[in-house]
């Protein structure tokens, strides 16, 4: 009887779902390998919400702006309520509400509409937005007053501050309203020095279409020309030696967020990286996409870049290297959601969000499995991968979604030189440069367990192919006097390529089989070099299969060749026939689809700094089949090298043509599908009415 209710009560145990799920009034998920949102534990969950009420000071109007000091002091700006809250991390007791300062002449100045506030040093800098400044204040006096720069760099007809931090040095750095241009900088003694950190622009096809037509066009058209202007920056943050900026644009898919160093160079720069949601989030009460946009950043104690977005509510973790921790919060009226979030803080192992709508400062705190990710991506980040291997083998087992410990196992696995094991997770990481060395590990491995081996078989099979081929031409002298019937059509005119594609367009030879059976190959070939590659060179992720893409790129474009091929011909009185072109261009396109075979197989044996041997191999086989192709158009339309430059030329024009009204006559078939499904849908409809 008592095993009886053991079980029971095991089961029941079970079947309570997780506190970190259960206290979130969203979902929380991550992104698997494949960049697909996949359900996740939840590293935070929210601990409380705190009102003004709650604090004794009344209601909160649209509090803009949080810095937590290094002993756990923060500062709300509650902007529409003119002042700035001085209060403890749980925000329990409140310390001070400032709302006016003493000048340097004695008078007393007020604050208006505070949107940042940032505290150094014993120093706390405000942007006194409405008020059109910024204040350094100590003490409760004012020591330096920044207002609109008096600077033929400054063109802007308006100077409102929304937020501002100051480095060791001194330096005032002040995200300004309607500005592009970056951060204005300014010396501690409030001159004016400059911009900082300008967001790049992004080079789409209508940028570069736009900056070539401008060589072309007169100073009144450039003059009326839509200017791209890069996105402002709408929060920054400094942690050490780094400023860290985010942007809030959701056009804009460059600079999305920033490292930037003293030069104001971003560190980010030339990295992959994906900020906010892969994909746009589809919000059904206002039936429109939200896409990513980062209102506010903060840089953790521990390294984390923490980023809230606007558009959903969300806030995004990343490590110090940019890779996806946790995701947490959404627009919702529950607690841990938000109206209108407008400011980000963390400190220690909380984080702090402001809604400038529901006027009130939501607190999250770490889980513990946000404690042990943590945990293990510090070590991993410091270099401690052995050591990290617990954690992370403890992450999994809570959450098998989560990525990043597949990565972390892998590295710790390659320190350990388990270089099979670290491989399987490199795959499931989705890492080929971690795999890469696992691989090139192993490889070293085998070559010292199995070299000599290796090596006596390569000798023993030579000697026997030469001795073989020695005994054959004794035997039977006869058949090196006819290389053309020994070797074969396909062998000989590949090999040879005038005397070859002569040879047969006098006989009117060649084989159409074997012909298709090359272009067959071709295929096989292009779906084998797409998705059986090494993984170290970047094998594809896709979850799925699509076959179109490489039937276009065989069958399609080799009919394409041939259809406008023989089209040109009649115009350049050509003597080939569709037949014969079909037959040379396929025998031609030998070595392009062997180098894929080939290339394939090496992609298995080689590391990426052995590339240089995979490219070598490609570019031999595509250099060979362009010859071979010029000289089986040149032979089999008896033309001029001239008259063949051109008639290649033509051929690739006419196919661009041919692909083009393929494109618009698959879009007409598209839409007269859609219309007729949808008249269908409708009548249907109306018939069951």
């Amino acid at each position: 009887m008592k095993r009886f209710f053991a079980v029971f009560l095991g089961i029941f145990l079970l079947m309570i779902p997780l506190k970190a799920h259960a206290d979130v009034p969203y979902e929380v998920y991550t992104y698997d390998r494949f960049g697909e949102a996949v359900p996740s534990q939840a590293g935070y969950i929210p601990e409380k919400v705190v009102s003004g009420y709650d604090m004794g000071l009344g209601a909160l109007s649209a509090p803009a702006d949080l810095f937590f000091t290094g002993d756990g002091t923060l500062y709300i700006a509650d902007s529409d309520n003119d002042r700035i809250i001085e209060t403890d991390s749980l925000l329990e007791n409140v310390f001070n509400v400032y709302d006016s300062f003493t000048e340097p002449d004695g008078s007393i100045t007020e604050l208006n509409a505070p949107t940042g506030v940032y505290v150094s040093d014993g120093v706390m800098y405000i942007a006194d937005s409405g008020n059109s400044r910024v204040l350094a204040v100590s003490g409760g006096k004012v020591i330096t007053e920044i207002t609109r720069p008096q600077s033929e760099l400054y063109t802007a007809p308006t100077f409102i501050p929304q937020k501002v931090i100051a480095d060791k040095a001194g330096n005032i750095y002040v995200v300004l309203s309607s500005i592009t241009t970056g951060a204005a900088m300014f010396a501690p003694d409030g001159s004016f020095a400059g911009y900082y950190g300008a967001n790049r622009t992004e080079p789409t096809a209508e940028v570069i279409r736009d900056n070539f037509e401008s060589f072309f066009s007169s100073e009144e058209k450039k003059a009326r020309r839509t200017r791209n202007i890069p996105a402002g920056i709408s929060g920054f943050d400094i942690r050490g030696d780094f400023i860290y900026t985010c942007t809030s644009s959701s056009s804009s898919k460059v600079d999305i967020v920033k490292k930037l160093g003293g030069a104001g160079k971003n560190i980010f720069a030339d990295l992959e990286l994906t900020f906010g949601d892969h994909t746009p989030m589809y919000d059904a009460a206002q039936n429109q996409l939200l896409e990513t946009a980062f209102i506010d950043i903060d840089i953790s104690e521990n390294g984390c870049i923490n980023c809230l977005d606007y558009t959903t509510g969300r806030i995004f973790q990343y490590d110090e290297n940019c890779a996806l921790l946790f995701i947490m919060g959404a627009k919702a009226h529950q607690e841990g959601g938000f109206e209108t979030p407008s400011a980000l803080e963390s400190y220690g192992t909380r984080l702090y969000v402001a809604d400038s709508a529901k006027n009130t400062v939501t607190i999250f705190k770490e889980t513990d499995f946000g404690g042990i990710v943590h945990k293990a991506n510090e070590m991993y980040n410091d270099g401690f991968y052995v050591e990290a291997l617990g954690s992370w083998y403890e992450v999994l087992r809570r959450d098998g979604n989560y990525t990043r410990a597949y990565l972390g196992i892998a590295c710790g696995l390659l320190r350990q030189e388990r270089y099979r094991e670290a491989m399987k997770y490199a795959r499931l990481a989705a890492s080929p440069k971690v795999y890469d060395e696992a691989f090139e590990g192993y490889r070293s491995l085998l070559t010292e367990r199995y070299g000599g081996e290796l090596f006596l078989g390569i000798i023993v099979l030579s000697a026997g192919v030469f001795l073989l081929k020695k005994y054959r031409r004794k035997k039977h002298p006869e058949e090196n006097l006819n290389k053309w019937e020994k070797n074969g059509r396909l062998r000989y005119t590949v090999m040879h390529p005038i005397e070859g594609f002569e040879d047969m367009r006098w006989k009117k030879s060649g084989s159409v089989k074997v012909a298709a059976v090359v272009l067959v190959l071709l295929f096989a070939g292009e779906i084998v070099s797409g998705r059986l590659s090494g993984f170290q060179f970047g094998a594809s992720y896709d979850k799925t299969f699509s076959i179109m893409p490489y039937i276009i790129r065989s069958f399609v474009l080799f009919g394409a060749w041939v259809i406008a091929g023989r089209a040109v011909s009649t115009f350049l009185d050509g003597e080939g026939s569709v037949r014969n072109i079909f037959i040379y261009s396929a025998y031609a396109l030998v070595p392009y689809t062997a180098q894929l075979f080939i290339g394939t197989f090496l992609s298995h044996i080689l590391i990426r700094d052995e590339y240089v041997f995979l490219q070598a191999v490609q570019i031999i086989g595509i250099a060979w089949t362009v010859i071979l192709m010029f000289s089986a158009v040149k032979s089999v339309h008896q033309y001029s090298p001239l008259r063949t430059a051109g008639s290649v030329l033509l051929t690739f024009a006419a196919m661009a043509v041919m692909l083009f009204l393929l494109v618009l006559f698959m879009s007409l078939i598209q839409q007269v599908y859609i219309f007729i499904s949808t008249l269908y849908t409708e009548i249907s409809y109306r018939i069951r009415v």
